[in-house]
C-alpha cells in the first residue's frame, strides 16, 4: 500500500536521495483516496516541500535525535535497556520471515521506518505488528504533537489505520509517558553479538 511507503520514506532521515524525488512523493500523495490520512499528509508535505535541505536534516534530528522522547525503535520504549529487548526484536524479525520478508538492511527490525516499508508490502502482518505496539506509537504520537513537530501529522496517519488504543496500551502508554522505558544495561546478546552502543540507540535516539 502506497500510504505505508509514503509514511516510511517521510520518517526517514532526509537524506539527498529522498529530498531529490520531492516531486514524485507529492504526486504520489495527491493519488491517495481522498480521506483524513491523505489531509494529514499532504498537510505535512506543505511544511516538508517548501523547507530547504539543511532546514529540514536539522528539524529531523532535533526531533529524532536529541529528544529523549524522540526515538523511533519501537521496542525501545517496551524494554529500554532490558535484555529483553533483544528477545523482541527477534520476535519482531520473526514477523519478517514467516511473511517471506527479505531484510536488506543494517538497521535494526524494529525500526518504524523499516516496520511502515514491511507493511506497504504485507499490510495485514505489518498492522498486526504495529497493532502490538499501539501504545508505544500513541506516547509517540502525543510526544510530537507536545512539541508542535510537524512529523505529529505521519504518526497520525498511522493511527488512523490501527485500533484504538485498548486499556491495556492505554495503561503502557500512561507509564511509559511518566516513567519512561526501563534501564538496566545489559546489552543485546539474544540479538546479535555487537556491543549494547551499537546496536541500539537510547530513548530520545533517532537513527543507527
Amino acid at each position: 500500500m502506497i500510504v505505508f511507503r509514503l509514511l516510511s520514506l517521510l520518517l526517514r532521515y532526509p537524506e539527498d536521495e529522498v529530498l531529490a524525488a520531492r516531486e514524485e512523493i507529492l504526486d504520489a500523495a495527491h493519488e491517495l483516496p481522498e480521506s483524513p490520512t491523505k489531509q494529514a499528509i499532504l498537510h505535512f508535505l506543505a511544511y516538508w516541500y517548501r523547507e530547504s535541505d539543511y532546514a529540514l536534516q536539522q528539524r529531523y534530528t532535533a526531533t529524532f535525535d536529541f529528544n529523549r522522547r524522540g526515538s523511533l525503535y519501537l521496542t525501545y520504549y517496551r524494554h529500554g535497556d532490558m535484555r529483553s529487548r533483544g528477545e523482541a526484536l527477534l520476535e519482531v524479525k520473526s514477523v519478517y520471515e514467516r511473511a517471506g520478508y527479505r531484510l536488506d538492511t543494517t538497521e535494526l527490525p524494529d525500526y518504524l521506518p523499516l516496520v511502515l516499508e514491511f507493511t506497504a508490502e504485507e499490510p495485514e502482518a505489518g498492522l498486526e505488528l504495529l497493532a502490538g505496539y499501539r501504545g508505544t506509537v500513541e506516547v509517540i504520537r502525543r510526544s510530537l504533537r507536545h512539541d508542535r513537530s510537524p512529523y505529529a501529522l505521519l504518526v497520525e496517519a498511522l493511527a488512523s489505520f490501527l485500533p484504538k488504543l485498548d486499556a491495556a496500551a492505554e495503561e503502557e502508554m500512561r507509564r511509559l509517558i511518566v516513567q519512561g522505558p526501563p534501564q538496566e544495561t545489559v546489552g543485546l546478546e539474544p540479538y546479535g553479538s555487537e556491543p549494547p552502543g551499537k546496536q541500539f540507540v537510547a530513548f530520545g535516539g533517532g537513527r543507527r
